[in-house]
């Protein structure tokens, strides 16, 4: 039995965390507990027993949104606190090492925030950082900043914060989880390429960015603090002209294999990793549910698909030595699901 966590954006009480166990046996989703929320639950991820969360408002008079924790104790969840930032909606998060900072993404204003951990309550709001910039997408999603993700590089030099609508990824020391611009460092996109989410080899020495807008993925060499792009592939098939935009991005335990979600093309994408210079090569993609915006790898055997648009978790099995990547029929109806996350071994 593997344990996992769906954060909901659905209405009223059907929105919060959905607390699901996959049978392996039997294939088989089993809902285990439901947590509303008062806030839309927008993304989580686990470290030491404990879950995090970055809310969206969901409060007409803009004065809630985000940041919580929950201890996980065997298949429960029991609170920790919730921090109100009034009105400001997080959209991504990390967690320094020492579980001393936490640092969120803000995706409407465009900023970075950093704040203080004490046993995994969030104590206090440390500082926040507001982006600068915009870019040409016609469908104003780049008319100005919008931090979209933050994470720590390989080498605990940097907090990085990859903004679509500025088009860049913005480098940050973090000394006693105090952010402060490292301008040398940061990383200028293709204009247009509105950049979602990034993430890193297992050694560390290669970083892979998807960009929502551009539908592709560029993979840099991170070397002594900086980035060098190396290839730019397409997360959808030339001949497809329809409207898409890449989503979530993962590797497997392994690092052998890298995925990619696309919303509007509703697939996962899968590419073999050269484990010598980081390159990608596409291999295929497999139709989802409408509008799979995240997913999770349980295991190096399956994925866990959240279909946004239908309403429900989709179950697929991935044998990573035959590279086979399969749908199943298996289901379960969570509504709007925007986040999948697994406990962290």
């Amino acid at each position: 039995m593997i344990t996992f966590y769906v954060s909901s954006y659905g209405k009223n009480d059907d929105k919060g965390i959905y607390i699901i166990n996959l049978n392996e046996k039997k294939q088989e989703f089993s809902l285990v507990q439901h947590i509303v929320t008062q806030d839309y639950p927008s993304y989580m991820i686990t470290k030491n027993n404990t879950l995090y969360i970055a809310y969206k408002n969901a409060s007409r008079s803009n004065n809630s949104g985000g940041l919580g924790t929950f201890s996980i104790y065997k298949d429960e969840l029991i609170i920790n606190n919730n921090y109100n930032s009034n009105g400001r909606s997080y959209t991504h998060l990390c967690v320094s090492d020492n579980s001393r900072y936490l640092f969120a993404a803000n995706y409407l204003v465009g900023s970075t925030a950093s704040y203080l951990l004490e046993n995994n309550y969030i104590k206090e709001k440390i500082g926040a950082i507001h982006h600068t910039g915009l870019g040409p997408d016609l469908l104003k999603r780049q008319t100005g900043p919008h931090c979209h993700c933050v994470g720590i590089t390989p080498d605990k030099e940097f907090i990085y914060a990859v903004d679509l609508g500025a088009d860049k990824v913005i480098m940050y020391s973090y000394k006693y989880g105090k952010l402060e611009e490292s301008p040398n460092h940061n990383l200028n996109i293709v204009p247009g390429s509105g950049p979602r989410h990034m993430i890193f080899s297992k050694d560390g020495r290669f970083a892979y960015l998807v960009n929502e807008i551009a539908n592709n993925i560029m993979v840099f060499k991170y070397y002594d603090k900086y980035f060098n792009l190396i290839q730019v592939i397409h997360t959808t098939p030339r001949h497809f002209h329809g409207f898409s935009s890449a989503s979530a991005i993962r590797l497997s335990k392994s690092g052998k294999h890298l995925f990619v979600s696309n919303r509007g093309h509703n697939s996962i994408v899968l590419y073999r990793v050269n484990q010598e210079t980081g390159k990608l090569t596409l291999l295929y993609m497999v139709h989802t549910g409408k509008n799979p915006r995240d997913f999770n790898i349980l295991e190096d055997q399956y994925l866990i698909i959240g279909a946004q648009d239908d309403n429900e978790i989709e179950l697929f099995t991935f044998n990573e030595e035959r590279e086979e990547l399969v749908r199943t029929a298996n289901t379960l109806a969570i509504p709007s699901p925007v986040c999948i996350t697994i406990k962290e071994e």
